[in-house]
């Protein structure tokens, strides 16, 4: 549940003299600077909510990133999110953001429209495991439509797109059913991974389904779901032979957008998770493991995440995969032996089937959006430099302008005052309404809300039911809308449960 953040209300301050017109004027010109300090950096004012990291505080744990966090925290890799994009939220104010690229056609190309919330839940997750990897939001769906219906050509550019334009790793948070998938959509996977990323997808929610598309695809990093235990989320997750590795995925708390126009009251509202969060904790967790090795191509960072997950064995259980994924281990193991080529496979067969290669500078025209990338870049602080740099100047603008005005008036006013008070022999007047005012977000009870498949036809968000159809996001099942725990019941088979070594 998250925590209401409500402040503490002021305590009243003591009557004093009137302040003079000079002491009037200083703390006019002292409340300026420190605006005009808050304003030039919004994130770190922004950043000081610590409501998200503590109330899912358990799922960094049960992947053990706090011991990786002392070597490294994903600095320089960048994780694409394919899916509903991103919006504004105060956990991505000091958070290094790209513009991204939506293959929606918004006013702007880039990824910053999400309506829904999945695509900015999931970079959370992303970030919650690596706090300082850099994020590409890449719009492909608005999670009303459900990629409407499947992918198509402006999905498919999308995904070469990334990887053109820098993606080290997609997470492919969302799921098509069915078999028979050929053409674009093995190519191009296979595009990506002969380009030198590496792509991580959710395994599905239903345990009576078997791994969907991109999840059943050779060579890619799919993930099944943990509870709050560490065990393999049986009831609620998908599993089979194609399944790699597990994350948590049991309920959390999720950023809602907090664009103006959506109307969101809340920060936050607790969901049902799903694999499509295991895919994001598991991209964080790559992020991790190449910032730490940086010399590594995506074969080897999968080779590492692979062979050290669950008790470090690296042998594959035909249900789990390899087992629950560990920061740790991946980051700090020693004698992992490296590999030629991807462990996992080639989505046509072998490497370089799609004619690219890590070399290859890419097949698409520069965009808008990507010019903004090379102006920009993560060395520049990515969507920071671009989406705040605009609003601080007017923010400080705006500021000078309203506390000085505010201070000549101040000291126009208690300048009258002061001499009738002198003349009368009385101390200027006390007003309790000059103390500080309350601020900060404040948030009513968290809503209770489920991230089933987004509905087709009907209305957008995560309120609804998952869909009967081809396809839909990697999350539980539901019987009706709103937020429903985890049942606690049912034929989950034998608890499959990470070694000591797991547990350090």
């Amino acid at each position: 549940m998250a925590t209401p953040l409500t402040p503490i209300p002021p305590k009243p301050q003591p009557a004093q003299r009137n302040p003079g017109p000079l002491a009037v004027f200083g703390a006019g010109l002292a409340a300026l600077a420190t605006a005009a300090v808050i304003a030039a950096t919004p994130g770190t004012a922004l950043a000081q909510d610590p409501t998200y990291e503590a109330d899912n505080a358990w799922v960094p744990e049960q992947v053990q990133a706090p011991a990786a966090w002392e070597t490294t925290k994903g600095k320089g890799v960048t994780v694409a999110v394919l899916d509903t994009g991103i919006n504004d939220h105060p956990f991505f104010a000091d958070k290094d953001i790209l513009p991204g690229y939506s293959a929606l056609g918004t006013e702007d190309g880039t990824g910053w429209n999400d309506t829904d919330g999945h695509g900015s839940a999931i970079a959370a997750a992303v970030l919650l495991t690596a706090p300082e990897a850099t994020i590409m939001p890449v719009r492909i769906g608005t999670g009303a439509s459900v990629l409407s219906g499947g992918m198509g050509d402006i999905q498919f550019d999308a995904v070469r797109w990334a990887v053109d334009n820098g993606a080290d790793v997609l997470v492919v948070p969302w799921a098509i059913y069915g078999r028979g998938f050929e053409g674009d959509y093995l190519e191009v996977l296979q595009y990506a991974i002969d380009k030198g990323a590496m792509i991580i997808a959710s395994a599905g929610n239903d345990p009576d389904e078997e791994v969907p598309y991109p999840g059943f695809v050779p060579g890619v990093v799919t993930v099944t779901g943990t509870d709050r235990n560490g065990d393999i989320w049986f009831e609620n997750t998908t599993t089979g032979p194609e399944v790699e590795l597990a994350a948590p995925a049991d309920s959390m708390t999720a950023p809602l957008p907090q664009d103006s126009s959506l109307g969101n009251t809340d920060l936050y509202a607790d969901v049902v998770g799903g694999t499509s969060m295991g895919s994001g904790v598991a991209g964080g967790v790559a992020a991790l493991t190449w910032a730490s090795h940086p010399d590594l191509d995506a074969s080897n960072v999968i080779q590492r995440m692979i062979q050290t997950a669950g008790d470090g064995s690296g042998n594959k259980a035909e249900d789990t995969g390899y087992g629950l994924v560990n920061a740790d281990q991946a980051v700090h193991a020693e004698g992992i032996e490296e590999v030629a080529e991807n462990p996992l496979g080639y989505p046509m067969g072998e490497a370089g089937a799609s004619g690219a290669s890590p070399d290859d500078e890419g097949t698409d025209e520069p965009t808008e959006s990507e010019a903004v990338d090379e102006s920009a870049g993560p060395a520049a602080g990515g969507a920071e430099a671009s989406k705040e740099s605009n609003l601080s100047t007017t923010i400080v603008v705006a500021a000078a302008v309203v506390l000085i005005g505010a201070a000549i008036a101040v000291w126009l006013v208690l300048r009258g005052r002061g001499r009738k008070n002198a003349a009368a022999g009385e101390p200027g007047p006390y007003n309790p309404a000059s103390s500080p005012v309350q601020g900060g977000y404040q948030q009513p009870p968290a809503m209770q809300q489920q991230y089933g498949g987004p509905p087709m036809g009907g209305s957008q968000g995560y309120g609804a039911p998952p869909p009967p159809g081809p396809q839909g996001y990697s999350s539980p099942p539901r019987a009706q809308q709103g937020f429903t725990l985890p049942p606690n019941g049912g034929d989950q088979g034998t608890p499959w449960r990470p070694s000591d070594p797991n547990r350090q």
